[in-house]
C-alpha cells in the first residue's frame, strides 16, 4: 500500500488503499455536538471521520496494538498534548533526536494524517531530513500547534467519550475483539483519558520519531 502523500502537497489528505479500494474522505469537521445519526450510541460523522485513518495506518503499521490505536485517536484530538512552556527546551529536546536519526523506514512518508480532514498530521522526521530539510520549521510549527491546542480536559474528555463510544466500529477487522477494544478505552476514560506511550512492538518495528502538528503551520 502507497500513501499519496508527497513533500508538503497534504491538503485534505488522500490515501489510496489498493487492497479496498478505499480513501479518505472530505473533511468532517467535529462540533464538539453529538451527530444526529447514531449507531449503539456511536455518531455516524466520527465513525467516518476517524475509521479510514485507522484502518490506513493498520495497514501500513501492522504491528500497532491498542496503545497505538489509543495514541492516534488521542493525537488527533488533543494534538501533541504538550504545554510548551520554554521553547527552548522543545528545541533540545528535537536537536537530541535529529543527531541520532537514522535514514528512513522503506517506504516511510513524510507526512501523515491523524484525521480525515488532514488539519493535524505526524511529520516523520527522518524523511524529513533525508529530504535536505531544516529542523526549524518542524520546531516551530510544533511549538505553534501546542500553542493553538493547550491541555483541555474537558474538552478532550468531551471529544474521546464521543470516539470511544465508536471504538468497536472503528477497529472493527483490524484483529482486535470488541471486548478488548471497549475494555481499554474504558480504562483510558477513568483515568481522565491521558496521552500514552506506543507499545512495546510499536517501538521495536517502527521506531517512530516525528512531531505532531496543524498542518497549515509547516507553510
Amino acid at each position: 500500500m502507497k500513501v499519496l502523500l508527497t513533500g508538503l502537497g497534504i491538503g485534505c489528505a488522500v490515501v489510496a488503499a489498493a487492497a479496498q479500494g478505499a480513501s479518505l474522505p472530505e473533511a468532517h469537521a467535529y462540533s464538539g455536538r453529538p451527530a444526529r445519526v447514531e449507531v449503539d450510541g456511536c455518531a455516524e460523522e466520527i465513525f467516518k471521520r476517524f475509521e479510514p485513518v485507522v484502518r490506513w495506518h493498520r495497514s501500513v503499521y501492522p504491528e500497532m496494538e491498542l496503545e497505538d490505536v489509543y495514541k492516534l485517536l488521542h493525537q488527533s484530538v488533543a494534538g501533541p498534548a504538550h504545554a510548551i512552556e520554554d521553547p527552548e527546551m522543545a528545541r533540545q529536546w528535537l536537536d537530541r533526536e535529529w543527531e541520532g536519526l537514522g535514514n528512513p523506514l522503506e517506504e516511510e512518508e513524510m507526512l501523515e494524517p491523524l484525521s480525515s480532514d488532514g488539519r493535524l498530521v505526524r511529520v516523520n522526521l527522518r524523511p524529513w531530513r533525508a529530504a535536505g530539510r531544516e529542523p526549524e520549521p518542524v520546531l516551530n510549527a510544533f511549538v505553534q500547534t501546542a500553542g493553538s491546542l493547550p491541555p483541555d480536559t474537558a474538552r478532550i474528555r468531551t471529544e474521546l467519550d464521543a470516539i470511544s463510544a465508536c471504538a468497536d466500529r472503528i477497529a472493527a477487522g483490524l484483529g482486535f475483539s470488541a471486548s478488548s477494544i471497549h475494555a481499554f478505552f474504558s480504562d483510558r476514560a477513568r483515568d481522565g483519558y491521558p496521552a500514552i506511550h506506543h507499545s512495546e512492538s510499536y517501538e521495536r518495528a517502527y521506531r517512530p520519531a516525528y512531531r505532531v502538528v496543524i498542518r497549515s503551520y509547516l507553510d
